[in-house]
């Protein structure tokens, strides 16, 4: 369907009650503006709902009660203005940000006191302040550990009777924690012995009491950091019942935001701001209404400025509407194109489902996406895609008996198998043939899809050229060839004749007009003539069409006639008169007659008027022409290459498939093993399973969108529009019924 009509508008309003119009212009949600001036900075930065929105991620992953943390809420207009108006939303910002960096102060404090603890402990049976001995006069004390006992033994051996004392501390696991404590004279040549045995020294200056009254002073004060912890965790929990007032808050103030910035691009005098944008044509009459309730705004219709682009607003039904994202990601129609949204769609959710293939698969996914649009708005186009995928899924795992792969025939359960037999077309594990022709027949529909589309839309802005010459030739040619194949054995022989040719003069049809204009439009009439009866001859002549097409070689002639006296009146009316055209229509004159008279052969009289009226004014760059249709007529090669480019469908519904029995398979070897098996196995399908939805429903997407674009796009589709995007409220957190 075609693409909606929009208008183009001018609304000036009164600087003094801009703000008030704008606001009411934003939730009227009909106006795409368009921005004269650059917009400030400022405008662009609002740091207050960077901050709100900040606060709701904080609580919504701290909150325990989910029924605060859940998805958008639903509101009325009333119930939205009254809480954004109301709601003091900076004090509990300011309050839960407090908490939380009190929060994140105290938790390094338990951190660094459970550190502090663990390297105290060993020590705990020191009965000395470390801090103090570190003082005394008459002797230098080292603390430390040793990492195995034998080091220590040595250590004593060799200073039992010597100018230093080790006393044994406490223990961390083989490590030992000692006092060392030498005389002056001979801290040196102590320390000198301790090092040779793998002494680690460890500094115990902070610690200013005993250990045992440290590590006590450390629990105190690790409690009251776990204490007021659970308070602010408390406090936490009561701020996330401002959660939904939060998040209106969020809403509005991002709302406003996009106010000021919009505004802060408006051509604007002292007095005056001057709004230009678009308005879909049905709703002008809204906007309308809008300025003449305001009282501070006029409204004028405006014609676009030479060359400006119009903005393309798609119109679709609902089942429709989510696969405008594949053209919003790709790119819109211009705003003379067909939109083609409507088409893509069931092409796009088979083939999504045909890559995903196992009902069960298609019911889990299905139900997902369902809940996750009730969370996030049932207007996601993502989601609305992947539900209608998912939906189309379950009858086509039906067909090729796809039930979480083959649980069915695992479970045993009669029921269960008889039911799945019943709905089975086909096994794609032992007859792919058929998921073969189904992937290339799909293809083939859709390309052929793709060029109708083309005729009809050349048709449309009265193109009749490019529908007629350049697209239907290939449309029938293609069908034609596809019909003989195909239905060979079950056509009439009149049908087959039919067919034949069609294609003969779709051939003629390809090679003359692929290069057309209005200048040779006469000649290539006559030229598209001349090489249809050439060809149904020839097509006679070897069998391809009844005998009595080789009448066929009369009509040539009678052609090859009129060509010839249309290139002779041509010559004389622009009064060319060049030597080897001149030369060449000689010739052609004398072969015809010497071959009616039986002395040359056909081809003699033919190639020299075919050369004769490539020569001749009437039918200058014609060559040219019939070059480009001749490799256009090679390039229906390419066409061979799109519909086999479909089978990417086939493997990815087998992959998914042969996966999913894989799992089942690693499940159910696990089983026979006592106890843990049935764990095992449950744990292998619900991970395995759900490894394989994900991967496959994002391979589906891809290799869906994949198709759209590189191999449908191009029959048909130039796109380059910009899109149509109203002047609207985004409420990411809150919906708003209207």
């Amino acid at each position: 369907m075609a693409v909606e009509k929009v208008s183009r508008v001018l609304v000036a309003v009164h600087q003094e009650g801009r703000d008030p119009f704008l606001k009411k212009l934003q939730r009227l949600g009909v106006m795409h503006i368009t921005q004269t001036e650059s917009a400030t900075p400022e405008s662009q930065v609002n740091a207050d709902s960077r901050r709100v929105i900040q606060a709701i991620e904080t609580l919504t992953t701290r909150v325990k009660k989910r029924k605060h943390a859940g998805g958008r809420k639903e509101l009325s207009r009333q119930e939205y203005d009254l809480l954004a108006a109301n709601f003091d939303h900076s004090s509990a910002v300011e309050r839960l940000t407090s908490l939380t960096h009190e929060q994140a102060e105290l938790e390094a404090r338990v951190q660094a006191i459970t550190a502090e603890r663990a390297r105290l402990e060993p020590w705990s049976g020191l009965d000395y302040s470390p801090a103090e001995m570190y003082g005394l006069k008459t002797a230098v004390v080292s603390f430390g550990c040793f990492p195995v006992e034998d080091d220590l033994r040595t250590v004593q051996e060799v200073l039992k009777d010597g100018p230093g004392a080790v006393e044994t501390v406490g223990r961390a696991g083989d490590e030992v924690r000692v006092l060392v404590a030498a005389l002056p004279e001979a801290a040196d040549r102590v320390a000198r012995t301790l090092s040779e045995n793998r002494f680690v020294t460890i500094d115990l200056h902070n610690v200013k009491s005993k250990p045992q009254d440290a590590l006590a002073d450390l629990a105190k004060d690790a409690a009251a950091a776990r204490g007021r912890l659970q308070s602010i965790g408390a406090e936490i929990e009561q701020l996330g019942s401002a959660l939904p007032e939060l998040r209106v808050a969020a809403d509005s103030l991002t709302n406003d935001e996009l106010r000021r910035a919009t505004a802060a691009a408006f051509a604007k005098t002292e007095t005056v701001a001057l709004i230009h944008g678009w308005v879909r044509t049905r709703d002008l009459g809204r906007l309308e209404r809008l300025v003449t309730e305001s009282g501070a705004a006029a409204m004028t219709g405006v014609h676009p400025a030479e060359g400006e682009e119009t903005p393309v607003a798609l119109v679709n039904r609902p089942v429709f509407r989510p696969f405008e994202m594949v053209l919003e990601l790709f790119s819109m129609p211009r705003p003379n194109e067909l939109d083609p949204t409507w088409i893509i769609a069931p092409f796009f959710g088979v083939f999504f489902a045909l890559c995903l293939t196992d009902a069960g698969y298609g019911i889990v996914v299905a139900v997902l996406a369902y809940f996750m649009m009730r969370k996030m708005g049932m207007g996601n186009k993502l989601l609305g895609i992947i539900l209608i995928g998912a939906i189309l899924t379950i009858p086509a795992g039906a067909l090729v008996g796809g039930w979480f792969g083959d649980i069915p025939d695992r479970l045993g359960v009669s029921w269960f198998q008889v039911f799945k037999n019943r709905l089975m077309w086909f096994d794609p594990v032992k007859d792919p043939m058929k998921f073969f022709i189904l992937s290339i027949g799909l293809g083939y529909l859709q390309m052929i899809a793709g060029i109708a589309f083309e005729i009809v839309d050349c048709l449309r802005v009265r193109d009749f050229g490019g529908g007629l010459l350049g697209q239907l030739p290939w449309f029938l040619s293609l069908n034609a060839l596809t019909a003989r194949f195909v239905l060979a054995k079950s056509l009439p022989d009149w049908a087959m004749t039919a067919l034949m040719l069609t294609i003969l003069l779709s051939v003629a049809a390809i090679i003359v007009f692929t290069q057309r204009s209005r200048e040779t439009a006469f000649s290539q009439t006559f030229w598209f003539a001349l090489f249809s009866a050439f060809l149904v001859f020839v097509g006679a002549r070897l069998g391809w069409l009844p005998a009595g097409f080789s009448l066929a070689k009369w009509a040539f002639w009678f052609l090859h006639l009129g060509m010839f006296v249309h290139a002779v009146v041509s010559t004389i009316r622009t009064r060319k008169f060049k030597p080897v055209p001149l030369g060449l229509g000689a010739l052609a004159a004398a072969a015809v007659v010497l071959y009616f008279a039986g002395v040359l052969p056909a081809w003699i009289p033919s190639l020299t008027g075919a050369l004769f009226f490539l020569l001749s004014p009437s039918s200058a760059s014609m060559l040219a022409k019939f070059a480009w249709g001749g490799y256009a007529l090679y390039g229906a090669t390419g066409y061979i290459g799109v519909v086999l480019s479909y089978i990417r469908l086939m493997a990815l519904g087998m992959c998914t498939g042969g996966v999913a029995v894989a799992i089942n398979v690693i499940a159910w070897m696990l089983l026979p093993i006592p106890v843990v098996g049935i764990i095992g196995a449950l744990i292998v399908l619900v991970v395995g399973h759900t490894y394989n939805i994900a991967v496959n429903v994002l391979g589906a997407f891809v290799h869906s969108l994949r198709l759209q674009y590189v191999e449908f796009f191009p029959r048909f589709y130039t796109g380059g529009g910009e899109r149509f995007v109203p002047f609207r409220e985004t409420n990411e957190y809150v919906a708003v019924k209207q």
